[in-house]
């Protein structure tokens, strides 16, 4: 293994690939142990070449972007991290002219195409499209990750019942052996938390967006509420990967009679009382249960221990399997 190592250093550059590189410096978690072989990757040609050699060479390896759903391992990972740092965003396509029409009473003006990088941030993104007075993704605005970490997690925002896949036409893919291919936006299978790429490993390469053109102070102004909401009903400024479960059926809610008949994975935790409870430097945030944070130097053990603990005592006292909505890498 270590001459298939050396082989594709030398042919990507040796400078440019590490080596014992600690992981926890790219999650959000802050949390796990070294890859084996670490490579930034600028462009899509090179996500391309890096992917295709790992094959060859018969190295394990994983794609990651912002690291915002992530739990790594503490032994880290046994193979190639390739990090896509990505980040072309352009228009390739208006339709429709400067005329008003309406539709679903409301005002529409244009069409706008837009292909963008998976590894570009969905914030930056969101940023992008509002200066542009281009609406559609206000809602996602805060949301943290890549593009290619939403199309795969199929990203939401709750309160709007609003989803990313909902924008996209289509996308450009990469096989695990390195074969590209364009697809359209049926081939994903999207539901909640969800996309064909959980089960078939396929890596996004870029998206194509169908968005609408829009007054530029109404969209900032519907975009700084979303914030706001977001920042009030979630931690912020601390090391976490997000929601940790994947929110309940509305057939348990249902038959739970929860409030509202909330779906909400953090109501139940909360429920069984593990709100703020820590195990070693790992805890439930006392702001939303659904949230663990790292509050000093926590170990991907200590989550995991979390986790157990929450899906037995759930599971015992309301019959609820919890799904995990963080992703393990190197277990």
């Amino acid at each position: 293994m270590l001459n298939s190592y050396q082989k594709f250093r030398q042919k990507i550059g040796e400078r440019r690939v590490l080596t014992q590189e600690p992981l926890s410096k790219y999650s959000s978690f802050r949390i796990g142990g070294p890859s084996d072989l670490f490579y930034r990757a600028q462009t899509r040609n090179e996500i391309i070449d890096a992917v295709r050699l790992a094959y060859q060479l018969k190295i394990p390896f994983f794609v990651i972007g912002g690291g915002t759903n992530l739990l790594i391992s503490d032994l880290g990972f046994r193979g190639l991290i390739i990090k896509n740092d990505t980040s072309n965003i352009k228009i390739i396509g208006i339709k429709g002219s400067n005329k008003v029409s309406v539709k679903n009473n409301k005002v529409i003006t244009r069409q706008i195409y837009i292909e963008c990088d998976s590894g570009v941030p969905v914030n930056r993104l969101v940023r992008f499209a509002l200066d542009q007075s281009i609406g559609g993704l206000e809602m996602f605005i805060g949301q943290p990750g890549t593009v290619g970490g939403a199309v795969y997690i199929n990203a939401h925002n709750v309160k709007s019942g609003s989803y990313f896949s909902d924008h996209m036409t289509g996308a450009k893919i990469l096989h695990q052996n390195g074969r590209e291919e364009e697809v359209d936006k049926e081939y994903f299978h999207f539901g909640y938390d969800n996309s064909i790429l959980q089960k078939n490993k396929k890596l996004v390469l870029s998206v194509i967006l169908k968005l609408e053109t829009g007054n530029k102070n109404e969209l900032w102004e519907q975009a700084h509420k979303t914030l706001e909401y977001r920042q009030k009903t979630q931690p912020y400024g601390v090391y976490t990967s997000g929601c940790t479960f994947r929110n309940i059926a509305l057939s348990d809610a249902m038959r739970l009679s929860t409030p509202e008949y909330t779906c909400s994975a953090g109501y139940l935790i909360d429920a069984v009382g593990l709100k703020g409870v820590s195990v070693g430097a790992a805890k439930f945030s006392e702001h939303h249960a659904n949230f663990i944070i790292n509050s000093k130097d926590a170990q991907a053990s200590d989550v995991l221990e979390l986790i157990k603990k929450a899906k037995e005592k759930v599971k015992n006292k309301f019959g609820v399997d919890l799904t995990e909505e963080i992703v393990m890498v190197g277990f």
